[in-house]
């Protein structure tokens, strides 16, 4: 590398950590080395899932990088490479690059006329390198061998026989491959500052890694201690719930629940050996080991189980869980002592005083079973199929059988044909067909009077806001769901904001006391309302549950209105089932501007859902927001597709994803959008999205010159100074898009972690 003038090198251990991966990510030359080809197979291949390092040299190499393999490495850059066995020989995937197998030529033991049969025969074509040659591969498709011959073996259809043919390379000076010579001039030591640049310091690196574990929050560990005692509590709570004492069990679930919380150390602050065991536990178990070697290990795995079993989030899950299912059996016990505590005087039910000595907190068992199940979902991404069906079972005890029925629907999708489940989602779906019937007999009059005082024939804006506390109503008979927020109006004075429609308000957006208001479950009050205002230009609603029904009749008259330009959901419970309803608006609307389903618990089935309809929008929508919705890195390609396809008619200028939890995996997907040159998009924002050094470098380094995007937003996520001083000394000054970055990513994330919870 020094005597073709390239000072700045780095080595991709196995496996690789961010700093090679970023550093990978800005290369312009990768050298991949040769050695055993299992060896490389097993580093180096896709075959057993995916390779960060092979995904991150096929992208450098489409962007423009030249990749030079050496020795075995070659085999890897063909559609197929082997290694041998004592069975024969295995094949496995390549990289691609090549579209044909390159094998080395007087290989032992290797005839390569009969590997073109062991690998496929029809359709395979080898091309064998000589010791000491080379071949060179344009992008244009131009082959051409370097130094010696090569020679080719393609299988023939017709005489069911491998054919073979000599390349034979061009004279010299004339082909691809030009003598390198060193810069006349002798280096300075500006050449050399200005090359080191583009480096970290030690410092830098380690400042980078530490914004990363506390960006993390999957990187959270128990140690051996630790973990015996949250479990020695669990076990006790266990067995007092077993036992019927929901309580006790809650008490013991509250103190493993703290002692985890408080305990949990980052991984770098974990002890070493400790560390070094449980990475031990993770490795597969080597083959050929001494017996007393084979004994300690197991001995370890019996003692420890699994790595992951120390990571604290997975255990808080579970310790979420069995809070939650608890806390709903205390509710109960609750229920059945204040029923036993009545006694009939005069032939009517006079309840005992309250008054009591026993030394319990009081709180409502109800609120901590649903907390504890939302907070599950949470911390597993709305992944864990028994999280759904304990909040699911706490909106029963809710008596909110409507969003009990979304969640079992969300359970069944990740855990399909579970009997438990089914059974569960079948009795909830018939209570849920009752509950609108039920609330018209019992509530008609009196909610029916609140629509005329919304005057939506001549309202311009609706903002619909979620208030405890308003409804009057005395649910005797135990009907309707407990602590249902009411959507009440809030006033404000509709404004043009840079070119789309804003409310403006003189105080804080609250509303009146005597505001008219709309009940979620009262679904014909909710049928026409967006019919009934053809002036409609905005419409809002924050924390309001739309899922449960409304949604259905908002959105049947949202697809074909008008005038309507905004629409603004903040803390609204949609869920998949209601980004599908969605869908069909963002398809068939011809007036929607602006749309922002902020925090609306969409997840990657939602964004999936918007992404059909965005495709095939051919309307006016500019402004996109999809904030806070846990969206991961798997349906990201939905969403970029369409914005990417050539010809495309969407017009979405802003897009705003901050708050999901994207990643490098999301950044890669993103890339991909900032490279294409068919985009409208003028502002991207990820905030917030755990993009560490590595995605930074492969968002940045794809923003497609001749594209119309002017700010990319990257606050509030973990890049470091080092990571903005090598941005800002050498690409940022040279590309015409603004790359916002925090100078101080902790201080950030605490305040917008302050701002999100004064929200709530």
């Amino acid at each position: 590398m020094a005597e073709i003038n390239i000072k700045l090198c780095r080595q991709i251990h196995y496996p690789p950590n961010r700093f090679e991966l970023a550093h990978l990510e800005q290369s312009d030359l990768i050298v991949v080395g040769g050695g055993d080809r299992k060896r490389l197979w097993e580093t180096l291949g896709t075959d057993l899932g995916g390779n960060e390092v092979a995904e991150h040299i096929k992208w450098r190499y489409l962007q423009g990088a030249l990749v030079v393999a050496i020795g075995e490495a070659m085999t890897l850059l063909g559609e197929k490479s082997w290694y041998k066995s004592t069975s024969g020989v295995i094949p496995f995937t390549g990289w691609k690059i090549f579209p044909h197998i390159v094998a080395p030529e007087g290989e032992e033991d290797t005839d390569l006329e009969d590997l073109v049969q062991q690998l496929g025969g029809a359709g395979v074509v080898i091309l064998g390198v000589h010791k000491g040659g080379g071949m060179v591969f344009n992008k244009d498709g131009l082959v051409e061998p370097a130094h010696t011959m090569m020679q080719e073996y393609r299988w023939d259809w017709q005489s069911e026989s491998v054919k073979q043919a000599l390349l034979i390379g061009p004279p010299r000076s004339t082909g691809l491959m030009c003598p390198l010579y060193r810069a006349s001039c002798e280096e300075g030591e500006d050449d050399v500052e200005d090359v080191y640049a583009y480096a970290l310091t030690h410092e830098e690196e380690q400042e980078e890694e530490h914004f990363i574990t506390q960006f993390d929050p999957w990187d959270q560990w128990l140690d051996l201690e630790t973990k015996k005692e949250v479990e020695s509590l669990k076990q006790q709570g266990n067995e007092a719930f077993k036992a019927g004492k929901a309580d006790l069990a809650n008490l013991q679930y509250g103190k493993a629940r703290v002692v985890l919380t408080s305990s949990a150390k980052r991984w770098a602050d974990m002890d070493a050996q400790f560390k070094q065991r449980l990475d031990e536990l993770a490795k597969p178990r080597a083959q050929g080991l001494l017996p007393s070697e084979q004994k300690k290990l197991q001995e370890d795995a019996d003692a420890l189980g699994k790595k992951e079993d120390y990571q604290a989030p997975l255990v808080l899950i579970a310790v979420l869980l069995n809070l939650c299912v608890s806390s709903l059996l205390a509710h109960s016990q609750d229920i059945a002592r204040q029923k036993e505590a009545r006694v009939e005087t005069s032939g009517e039910e006079v309840p005992i005083p309250t008054a009591s000595t026993t030394l319990v907190e009081v709180r409502d068992n109800l609120v901590v079973a649903f907390r504890a199940a939302n907070e599950a979902l949470l911390l597993s991404g709305g992944k864990n199929a028994k999280a759904w069906f304990r909040r699911a079972s706490a909106f029963e005890q809710m008596r909110d059988p409507r969003n009990a029925l979304l969640d079992l629907e969300e359970a069944l999708l990740r855990a399909p044909g579970d009997k438990a489940i089914t059974k569960k989602r079948d009795e909830m779906r018939e209570a849920a067909s009752k509950v609108a019937e039920n609330m018209y007999y019992a509530r008609h009059k009196v909610l029916d009077k609140q629509e005329p005082r919304l005057k939506l024939e001549t309202r311009r804006a609706l903002f619909l806001k979620g208030a405890l506390g308003v409804d009057e109503y005395d649910d005797k008979d135990k009907q309707f769901s407990v602590g249902q927020a009411l959507a009440q109006v809030v006033e404000g004075t509709l404004e043009d904001v840079d070119g789309r429609p804003n409310l403006v308000f003189s105080g804080a957006a609250e509303a009146a006391q005597d505001a008219p208001y709309l009940h979620p479950h009262a679904l014909w009050t909710w049928e026409f309302l967006v019919q009934r205002a053809p002036g409609l230009q905005l419409l809002q609603m924050e924390d309001i549950d739309l899922a449960s029904g409304p949604l259905e009749w908002l959105c049947k008259g949202m697809r074909t209105h008008k005038e309507l330009r905004t629409l603004r959901f903040t803390g609204v419970h949609l869920g998949t089932a209601g980004a599908r309803m969605l869908r069909n608006v963002l398809a068939q609307s011809v007036s929607l501007i602006d749309v922002a389903l902020d925090r609306c618990g969409l997840l990657d089935g939602g964004l999936a859902e918007l992404a059909e309809g965005l495709a095939d929008n051919g309307g006016m929508l500019e402004f996109l927001s999809l904030r806070g919705n846990h969206f991961s890195s798997k349906k990201i390609s939905k969403l970029v597709a369409p914005l990417c396809k050539e010809g495309c008619s969407l017009g979405l200028a802003e897009l705003d994803i901050s708050e999901n939890p994207l990643g490098a995996s999301g950044a890669r997907e993103l890339a991909t959008l900032l490279a294409s040159g068919h985009h409208k998009l003028r502002l991207l924002r990820l905030e917030e999205c755990q993009l560490d050094l590595t995605a930074f470098w492969r968002l940045v380094g794809n923003i497609h010159p001749d594209s119309p995007l002017s700010k990319l937003d990257l606050r509030v996520n973990p890049i470091g100074r080092g990571t903005r001083r090598c941005w800002r000394s050498t690409m940022g000054p040279t590309i015409r898009c603004e790359v916002l970055l925090s100078d101080h990513p902790l201080k950030a994330r605490k305040e917008a972690l302050r701002k999100r919870e004064e929200q709530s």
